[in-house]
């Protein structure tokens, strides 16, 4: 008995670190610009994802210069899943930011500038 203890300690243990890991449901969204500047082009990315595969995604992101637009894309649309990314040219020392805009579901979310200088 005394060596039937361990033994079943043991294997309880590692039956507990060994349970399959599954994916969970989703239960919120995750937005990710993203503004890189390599050379003079910069590379405006946005990816979407919705709590629900059904969600209505709506986005809109402009590059500016200052106060100044210098593109904007507008009425980027999905369901659940929304990915987007286009180029721009810029010139060597200004300084840019990305602004954009999310609506899921109707829902409009806050999301941070990214200013980056063009080096």
């Amino acid at each position: 008995m005394r060596k039937l203890l361990p033994t079943v300690l043991a294997l309880s243990i590692m039956f507990t670190l060994c349970i399959p890991v599954h994916a969970e449901a989703r239960n919120s969204n995750q937005i990710i610009p993203s503004l890189s500047i390599s050379g003079t082009t910069a590379t405006c990315k946005l990816s979407v994802v919705s709590s629900s595969n059904t969600y209505p995604l709506e986005a809109s992101v402009s590059l500016m210069r200052g106060n100044t637009t210098v593109k904007s894309w507008y009425g980027i649309t999905a369901n659940g899943y929304l990915s987007f990314s286009d180029t721009v040219n810029v010139s060597k020392g200004d300084t840019y930011t990305m602004k954009t805009t999310v609506k899921i579901n109707g829902v409009s979310y806050s999301v941070a500038d990214i200013t980056k200088t063009c080096k």
